[in-house]
């Protein structure tokens, strides 16, 4: 009797050192639980003065100690080694697990060699190294035009060049010409030809992030010989104020949307009360008159053009009267140009005032 029970016996001990192994807690090689809002550290909101849109913020989830933060910036004007920080945000600043940062706003970052980091450190005292980059925002207008004359339309041969176009007269009697081609109308001190050695400098400053829209300064160097055209037709009739396509040294620009370019007085620093608006017209060949699409004349690079409002009926009964599309029905006022560079003139800042 006694020999069946031993092995019942061995049984039940070998079944309670199984469970005891069981019970028993092995070691594991797994990291510490911490509470996320301990270490948080992901910026919500970055913004430097200049910036056009959001910023784009990455994190890198190969090493947690790193991240990204990428901009678009307008450049121009802009010391890009003393960029102003505008805006850095965190998820509920007023916790007080909160993160700090090593910079704030009002604080600057040098971009001048193309980026710049800064530190966040996380409530546990974990940090995170941000570097900041950008891009730059452009505006295709933006850049350096001169003035490309050309030999006269009605009079090749014997016009001097110019680099003005004018198209007018009532319908049925449509012409194109340089203000050249009847060179006699003009006198020295009144010369249209006197601002063809200016150069165009065209530097964006702002946009607007939601409409896309530009706003820039404008600069119209009077050139080597220091002189700017005075449109005085024939000595007596000044036409000035429609013949001039960029104003006199510095003034604003702004794109809208609607593809035309509104000019601003300089002192209008609200873009609220346009000048006009011109067209950029890109190279090729131009039909002028709506009865007879042969009558075309060649832009070669680009052109400035103010297009009139009319009316376009003036008939002065005179088909040899050159009033008639240089002043009593201009349609067009054409600009010819050539872009020499995507940047403004260094010392663009310089001649504003």
């Amino acid at each position: 009797m006694e020999h069946s029970r031993f092995p019942f016996r061995f049984f039940l001990a070998a079944c309670a050192a199984a469970l005891l192994a069981a019970c028993a807690q092995e070691p594991r090689n797994t990291e510490e639980l911490i509470d996320p809002w301990l270490r948080e550290r992901t910026p919500v909101n970055f913004r430097v003065e200049s910036q056009i849109g959001a910023a784009v913020i990455s994190n890198n989830w190969k090493d947690d100690a790193v991240g990204s933060i990428s901009v678009s910036i307008i450049t121009g004007g802009l010391n890009l080694s003393a960029v102003k920080v505008e805006a850095l945000e965190f998820k509920y600043p007023e916790s007080e697990f909160c993160p700090t940062a090593s910079i704030g706003p009002g604080s600057t970052l040098d971009l001048s060699k193309g980026s710049a980091e800064f530190t966040v450190t996380a409530y546990n005292g974990e940090t995170r190294t941000y570097t900041v980059s950008y891009s730059s925002f452009t505006d295709p207008l933006e850049g350096t035009y001169s003035f490309t004359p050309v030999a006269g339309i009605l009079d090749p041969s014997n016009a001097p060049k110019s680099a003005f176009v004018v198209v007018g007269g009532w319908d049925g009697a449509i012409v194109a010409s340089t203000v050249m081609d009847k060179w006699w109308h003009w006198a020295d001190g009144r010369q249209p030809r006197d601002e063809d050695d200016n150069l165009l400098s065209f530097r964006l400053e702002t946009a607007d992030a939601l409409t896309g829209a530009t706003f820039g300064t404008l600069v119209n160097t009077p050139g080597e010989d220091g002189k700017y055209a005075n449109y005085l037709y024939d000595g007596s009739i000044d036409m000035n104020s429609i013949y001039r396509l960029i104003p006199q040294g510095c003034s604003r620009w702004a794109k809208t949307g609607d593809g035309m370019i509104k000019i601003f007085d300089y002192a209008d620093e609200a873009y609220a009360r346009p000048l006009y608006s011109l067209a950029l017209l890109e190279a090729g060949e131009y039909a002028y008159n709506p009865n007879d699409e042969t009558k075309k004349f060649t832009i070669a690079h680009q052109a400035f053009a103010r297009v009139m409002p009319g009316p376009f009926n003036v008939n002065v009964g005179d088909w040899d009267h050159d009033t008639r599309w240089f002043w009593d029905n201009l349609r067009y006022a054409v600009w010819l140009v050539k872009k020499d560079s995507d940047a403004p003139l260094a010392d663009h800042t310089d001649y504003l005032h």
